[in-house]
């Protein structure tokens, strides 16, 4: 494995790469399909060699394409990281100038590698890496120019090992500090009227009034695609509780409805004063923000994400801070 002077990497293509490749190629009903499955094939390898070289674990058996029944359905390049997601390895062949994705694999991706082959198949170059939202956004190609390097994907893994992810959380997976409010909070609080002040959205920053705001979140209050959670943080000794509840809007829109609430702890009647709560985005840009006063029982942010975003939540109190992240 080399590292260029463009800071791509290039990885050679070993025999065992080629066995996989031939083997799995052999399967296919059409020599246009085995080619696909062998280029696939190949492109997967090579990203796991590289994470293997950066000591990040991941699960080629566990993988779509490792399934001799969906790589024959499907054009599918996915590698597994454990407890990470799912990331696409796309072949680039050359003189390709942007960087095609099936419709297929544009969903449960954590992103995708654009993966270059020389002619002679020998070796590959990483040529960069485009988060899920730059093929979410539109199916056309993505110019290769635009792809961002390979650090910002480095990054995104080490931020999602750090992160609370709350797409779990609707398969019943929860963090062991993250309980049904009921276990921290009397029902009477928590089950209170939401009012929401303002709205989030991740990606674009735009702070935003909605207008029949409460009465969006009455229709939403019947939406099984509902959940709720809380946390238990500890400020020098004050407690707080976090909660966040989490609405799937429906399905002709990817926006997730975020309404998080932070509460007094055990028997306190109010927040403790000049706790300050900010609303950050990925590139710790603060959003929103608010600060209780001396008579606070709750503070209220209420925004909307898109899959795979992410933002974190930084409480402070005198000298103590505390961020806590997440990802959709």
């Amino acid at each position: 494995m080399t590292i260029t002077e463009s800071t791509n990497i290039k990885v050679s293509l070993s025999s065992d790469a080629h066995g996989y490749a031939a083997q799995f190629a052999a399967e296919q009903a059409t020599p246009r399909k085995g080619k696909q499955v062998y280029l696939n094939t190949l492109a997967v390898y090579a990203v796991n060699n590289y994470l293997k070289w950066l000591n990040i674990p991941s699960n080629l058996a566990q993988s779509d394409c490792w399934n001799p029944a969906l790589r024959a359905l499907f054009d599918v390049a996915d590698l597994v990281l454990p407890n990470i997601g799912k990331l696409e390895c796309r072949p680039v062949l050359p003189g390709q100038s942007a960087l095609n994705v099936p419709l297929e694999v544009t969903e449960d991706r954590i992103g995708y590698v654009a993966v270059q082959f020389s002619e002679q198949l020998d070796q590959v170059e990483l040529l960069g890496f485009a988060p899920y939202h730059a093929i979410a956004k539109s199916l056309d190609p993505l110019p290769l120019e635009q792809l961002q390097s390979l650090d910002t994907l480095i990054d995104k893994i080490d931020w999602i090992k750090k992160s609370v992810r709350i797409s779990q959380w609707f398969e019943e997976i929860f963090q062991a500090d993250w309980q049904p409010p009921a276990s921290l909070l009397p029902q009477y609080r928590y089950k209170s009227s939401f009012k929401t002040v303002t709205a989030f959205r991740g990606s674009e920053l735009g702070i935003k009034r909605r207008s029949k705001q409460e009465a969006r979140i009455e229709a939403l209050r019947g939406n099984d695609r509902s959940t709720m959670r809380a946390k238990l943080m500890d400020l020098a000794g004050q407690g707080v509780v976090l909660l966040l509840q989490v609405n799937f809007q429906a399905p002709d829109t990817e926006d997730i409805d975020i309404f998080m609430r932070l509460y007094p702890a055990g028997d306190s009647m109010y927040l403790p004063p000049d706790l300050q709560v900010n609303l950050l985005d990925e590139s710790g840009n603060s959003c929103m923000k608010a600060q209780a006063g001396k008579t606070n029982d709750k503070i209220q942010i209420d925004f909307s994400c898109q899959p795979e975003e992410r933002f974190s939540v930084r409480l402070k109190l005198g000298d103590i801070s505390i961020t806590e992240k997440f990802i959709i």
